[in-house]
């Protein structure tokens, strides 16, 4: 993968706004008229040792809040060292703004952090232990930790974050373990590629709807159980291609997701696939088996849900019971004994059954829909 680097250092184009100089750093006035941006250091790349980023600054006897350091602000100081924070007031990193600082040794971000810029900490292999994206971030940019190969600790997702970029996290192959936060909706291409050290099992949150190409790919560390949330639609092409590690798979999805390229499993030795209940035909049918010689299914994977959330009438019945939920896909019958008198696949919102070969008495319906499944008790009349 290769990385655009756009713009210069220092301030070669920063025509627009005047700049001021404070202590070690340039700066720009924002907008607001309160706060300001980190533009460069006084010696540009040339500049050696710890930075410290305070939190505001005074300039003709106001005040000014850093809340934004720059594109390019740090681009290329390699003789960087140390650890580095970032303070809480910064909300946004622009892109390569610290690129190719490889001689810093720890990352802090601050608590108010909301976007980190492309390409922002590219080539930073200096960094170790482990690295929190604070709860505060909602966009990590294509590239943002391209090859920082030096983490040894966990890598924990904040729980803001909807999307992963392409290549946010290529090459780190340094850390041990991956937590993703329960808002990220989509994994970009190529997103984690290489990044052999993660151990572990792996759970793909229920948030997450699409796994591009190359997510995990030659991700051979982890070990244990890879779990796919119930809402992925599609996974890439070599998505986990080479991630040996892992011992079983388990799905739940009660459709299964689409493939949109091959050897979306490939080099994978697991060949056992958990899905939930009344899903093995679907797997069976699908690219899914083409991977995966043993499917079985699990009933407690899919979560109960409460029982107003399908309407059953009339009960008591005698006759035609009206089931309505939202996007059903299975029905089923038992009687109190817990014996399966009946069984059907649906799909749609309503679904009619006809209990009058029935004797009076009470059975149980369960409603699966594509969040969930549904229990409710239902009367039989004597006729």
């Amino acid at each position: 993968m290769s990385i655009l680097l756009v713009g210069v250092m220092g301030m070669t184009h920063l025509h627009a706004q005047e700049i001021l100089t404070v202590g070690d750093f340039h700066y720009q006035l924002n907008g607001d008229g309160v706060s300001a941006t980190l533009v460069c250091h006084v010696d540009g790349d040339a500049v050696t040792g710890e930075i410290s980023i305070p939190t505001s600054i005074s300039y003709n006897g106001n005040n000014y809040t850093v809340t934004r350091i720059r594109m390019n602000a740090f681009i290329g100081c390699g003789k960087l060292t140390g650890s580095l924070t970032i303070p809480n007031t910064v909300t946004y990193l622009g892109e390569n703004a610290f690129l190719g600082c490889s001689g810093l040794t720890e990352l802090d971000l601050g608590n108010s952090v909301d976007t980190i810029g492309p390409a922002a900490f590219y080539g930073c292999t200096g960094f170790t232990g482990s690295l929190t994206i604070p709860n505060s971030v909602r966009a990590i940019h294509y590239a943002a930790f391209y090859g920082c190969t030096g983490f040894t600790g966990s890598l924990t997702i904040g729980n803001a974050l909807t999307r992963i970029e392409a290549g946010a996290f290529y090459n780190c192959k340094g850390f041990s373990s991956l937590i993703i936060g329960d808002a990220v909706q989509s994994i970009g291409t190529s997103a984690f590629w290489g990044c052999t050290g993660f151990t572990g099992p792996l759970t793909i949150p229920n948030s997450v709807n699409s796994i591009e190409p190359n997510a995990f790919h030659n991700c051979s560390g982890f070990n244990g159980t890879l779990t796919l949330g119930n809402a992925v639609e599609s996974v890439g092409g070599r998505a986990f291609y080479h991630c040996s590690g892992f011992t079983d798979v388990v799905s739940l999805a009660t459709t299964p997701p689409v493939f949109s390229f091959e050897e979306v499993f490939e080099g994978c030795s697991c060949t056992t696939l958990t899905v939930p209940c009344h899903c093995i035909p679907a797997y069976q049918n699908s690219e899914w088996h083409d991977y995966f010689t043993t499917i079985i299914e699990d009933c407690n994977l899919v979560p109960e849900l409460d029982e107003k959330m399908a309407n059953v009438y009339p009960n008591p019945t005698s006759g035609t019971l009206h089931i309505e939920a939202e996007n059903i896909e299975a029905i089923s019958l038992y009687n109190l004994l817990g014996e399966k008198l009946f069984e059907t696949s649906a799909n749609g919102n309503s679904y009619e059954y006809d209990f009058s070969p029935y004797e009076a008495g009470c059975y149980v319906v369960r409603i699966q829909t594509d969040s969930g499944i549904v229990t409710q008790r239902v009367v039989v009349n004597d006729r």
